[in-house]
């Protein structure tokens, strides 16, 4: 549920044509172990801050891809992870989630 809403949001909001990458790394070299970051990146219009902080909260006015990122969120974070998008105006946007790795 939550590749699909990422994905779909890259396709949908992504430049013309749209240009879709995904894949998962560490979070930072700093980054406690035990935790893998995954991340789907799209070369649309990009996010301002403020639209950023927005997208992954409930809201009473949402559209449908909106929705899906509050349930990613809500998914993720049962599963003990955090989502999280990097984004500037006219740059595209890259979202991702974590999750801890199975001991």
């Amino acid at each position: 549920e939550v590749w699909v809403s990422y994905l779909t949001n890259g396709i949908k909001y992504g430049g013309q044509p749209p240009r879709v990458e995904l894949g998962a790394d560490s979070p930072s070299p700093t980054a406690e172990e035990g935790i893998v970051r995954f991340w789907v990146r799209d070369n649309g219009p990009g996010l301002a801050p403020e639209e950023q902080v927005r997208l992954f909260s409930p809201s009473a006015r949402r559209t449908k891809y909106e929705m899906g990122l509050s349930l990613a969120r809500r998914i993720v974070e049962k599963l003990g992870g955090q989502v999280g998008v990097e984004s500037q105006v006219g740059q595209g946007s890259l979202f991702y989630f974590t999750l801890p790795l199975a001991q």
